[in-house]
């Protein structure tokens, strides 16, 4: 039988949930020889610290880097973790056959010339769907498979703190943490808490986890960079929006929207820059210099994606 290798990978700068998404689902396609193929989990960008951490003490290999997809007479095949919008996407995706999508998140601007295979549920995590799929094609974990998708889903949903947060987050959870010996929230924050915070630049807060919208016709960064201690980032608004302003500018977008999000104060210092009129719109709030605390607002797809689209329809 013909083998194809399938690229897996998740969306443009990277987070936790992305990498172990891609990963653990290659592992798991490959484990039960799923269609007869082989499955490489790869990355389109740098590996987060605790991410590069973890996958060194499981023994896991790095995902290598996919710099775009080119065009050929037999299109490559790729399965999406964590992300379905090709504007998140790898460049040249619209060469390649998207065979099967593992998603948490809206669907926008996508369609295929094929039918496919799409889990997408409303869960907390896209491990969290990973971590059911285990199950769905009769397997367990293994301990370094469970302790990667822990991970992920601790991090993902903010130690099970954000309003994305479900009951099957919750349950996937208990059950990797019992088979580790673990409990789930204190694993989830010593993950965190292996970020190295205190030394993210500028230009790291704005562009290492953002994602690309289309908004009414118009081109809007949302970004969100998580902290246990909100203050250090704002003694740095100026320097920050100088960053947000030049990561739009290479982007080609309209406006950019930066929520810096203080876990252990459960809310977001909001800040915007550029066109951001359906921003102010959606989250009601306006463009003040140092930004707009949020309470309550952790998950940027949820309460802060969610409302800004609504607003533009």
């Amino acid at each position: 039988m013909y083998m194809s290798k399938v690229l897996v990978f998740g969306h443009q700068n990277p987070d936790n949930d992305a990498i172990m998404s891609s990963v653990v689902l290659s592992q798991l396609l490959n484990q039960v020889e799923f269609m007869g193929n082989t499955y490489e989990a790869r990355r389109l960008g740098p590996l987060p610290a605790e991410t590069e951490k973890l996958l060194a003490e499981t023994d896991t290999p790095k995902p290598r880097m996919l710099n775009g997809i080119k065009a050929t007479a037999k299109p490559q095949q790729v399965v999406l973790t964590d992300h379905n919008e090709p504007g998140q996407s790898a460049e040249g995706l619209e060469n390649a056959e998207i065979i099967g999508i593992v998603d948490h998140h809206r669907f926008g601007d996508f369609s295929t010339a094929a039918p496919l295979h799409i889990m997408a549920l409303p869960w907390g995590s896209s491990c969290t769907i990973v971590t059911w799929l285990f199950g769905i094609l009769g397997q367990k974990p293994m301990d370094a498979q469970a302790k990667l998708l822990l991970a992920a889903m601790m991090t993902d949903t903010l130690m099970l703190k954000s309003p994305t947060t479900t009951e099957f987050d919750r349950i996937f959870a208990a059950q990797l943490g019992e088979q580790l010996g673990v409990d789930p929230v204190k694993f989830g924050m010593d993950v965190f808490m292996s970020r190295p915070s205190g030394s993210f630049t500028p230009e790291q807060m704005v562009g290492n986890d953002i994602k690309l919208f289309e908004v009414g016709g118009k081109k809007l960064l949302i970004g969100q960079y998580e902290t246990v201690d909100k203050s250090r980032a704002l003694g740095m608004v100026p320097e920050i929006r100088e960053a947000m302003r030049a990561y739009q500018a290479k982007k080609g977008a309209d406006g950019i929207v930066l929520c810096v999000t203080d876990i252990m104060e459960e809310g977001s210092q909001v800040l915007l820059e550029g066109d951001t009129a359906a921003a102010q719109k959606g989250l009601k709030i306006a463009d003040e210099a140092d930004g707009v605390w949020m309470p309550g607002v952790l998950s940027r797809k949820k309460q802060v994606a969610a409302p800004i689209l609504a607003a533009a329809e």
